[in-house]
């Protein structure tokens, strides 16, 4: 994030610098240094100034602030966080110092301490535009999209024609399941700006909740294309195609995504359950141990690993799983396949069927698959292994 100094403000830089090591506590000259670093950009001076301030532990609010935003240019989230947060807890309120502190929260994924910092701003009447981006933004990561909507409607009423704002209340609309309205705007937005990342988002989520499953597809496939870092991207193609049954694609696309937001929990299940449709236990397991390293309290992960149990004959495990995962929630779709599969290996096809009817019309793991129809696709693919005991085996 930084960029080339000056050379003369280089130059300048050094003997403040030499000045320093002559008067290590002179703080005004220490603010000098860090303005003078901070105004042409200069980011590499960062860890000579962070070690001088540590090592003669000077602990001066404004210093601090001065060192977040240093921080902040060479991309040092979590250490500006830190640095920022001294200075606020000392008694500094500036907006400036506030926000600088917020957005290193933010791209720390610390989202709650960046919302308790820009929850000091936007009820400002002259909060800026930036501000109130940022707090939007926040709160979609909180998952509150109804707040975080009003917050940038409100942006956007100050900043008529603003394209990111646009898009980003594209986004929050579908995320407040108002397909049609996050359609309308995001089609407004990529008119003006066919690469706008989170109108596309907004365009291709929103037609594949309508069903409209081409236009869901191209708006996936042009978002990978110009946005290739883009873990939801690559997730949603992988829904997509998951949903298809395009088995081979989804797992290739649900690869790239988990290696772009490898904290996503329900992209390591949707990978999970594409192995298991090809009945690879190991690869399932691998995806599903993914996902409890990130949240060991999630019903479908127990409820998965309980499937790749019985799938891998251990089926002693495999009941140990399920009820970890009824105690989390009743009516998790997984466990109910693991329970099918265990009726199935003991050859009670009526209860097996009694079971597909009573409770798989309710949606798979993906939420908006049909249970049934990922029942009757691993059937058709697994009826032979179904009975035997070395099912999921190669």
């Amino acid at each position: 994030m930084s960029r080339e100094p000056d050379p003369s403000v280089q130059e300048r830089l050094q003997r403040l610098l030499q000045f320093l090591d002559y008067d290590p506590n002179n703080v005004n000259l220490l603010l000098q240094t860090l303005e003078l670093a901070i105004e042409s950009g200069n980011a590499s001076t960062a860890d000579t100034l962070v070690a001088h301030v540590d090592s003669h532990g000077i602990n001066v609010p404004e210093v601090h602030a001065q060192l977040a935003h240093l921080l902040l240019l060479m991309g040092s989230f979590a250490a500006a966080a830190k640095r920022g947060d001294k200075a606020i807890q000392a008694g500094i309120d500036h907006p400036v110092v506030i926000y600088n502190t917020a957005v290193a929260h933010f791209y720390s994924e610390a989202f709650i301490e960046a919302d308790t910092l820009l929850g000091r701003l936007t009820p400002l009447d002259d909060c800026s535009r930036d501000a109130l981006c940022l707090h939007a933004r926040t709160l979609h990561h909180l998952e509150q999209p109804l707040d975080a909507a009003t917050l940038a409607e409100r942006a956007l009423a100050e900043n008529p024609g603003d394209i990111e704002l646009m898009g980003l209340l594209a986004l929050l609309r579908y995320e407040s399941d108002d397909n049609t309205a996050a359609l309308d705007l995001a089609y407004e937005v990529l008119a003006e700006d066919p690469n706008q990342l989170d109108a596309l988002i907004a365009c291709a989520s929103a037609n594949f909740e309508l069903g409209r499953i081409e236009p869901a597809r191209k708006a996936w496939h042009h978002t990978t294309e110009v946005h290739p870092d883009c873990g939801r991207a690559w997730s949603g193609l992988g829904l997509l195609e998951f949903n298809e049954m395009e088995l081979e694609q989804a797992k290739i696309h649900l690869t790239l995504a988990v290696k772009y937001m490898p904290n996503h929990i329900g992209t390591w299940h949707l990978l999970a359950w594409v192995y298991i449709l090809e009945n690879n236990s190991l690869e399932a397991r691998a995806a599903l141990n993914a996902s409890l390293e990130l949240d060991r309290n999630f019903a479908e992960t127990h409820g998965g690993l309980a499937v790749v149990d019985v799938m891998d004959g251990h089926e002693d495990s495999a009941r140990l799983s399920m009820r970890r995962a009824m105690k989390l929630n009743t009516q998790g779709f997984a466990v109910y396949f693991a329970e099918l599969l265990l009726l199935k290996r003991a050859g009670k096809d009526a209860e097996a069927d009694a079971l597909v009817n009573r409770v798989l019309d309710s949606v798979g793991p993906n939420n908006t698959l049909s249970g049934r129809k990922l029942v009757e696709q691993w059937l058709q693919a697994h009826q032979k292994d179904a009975k035997t005991a070395t099912l999921g085996q190669h």
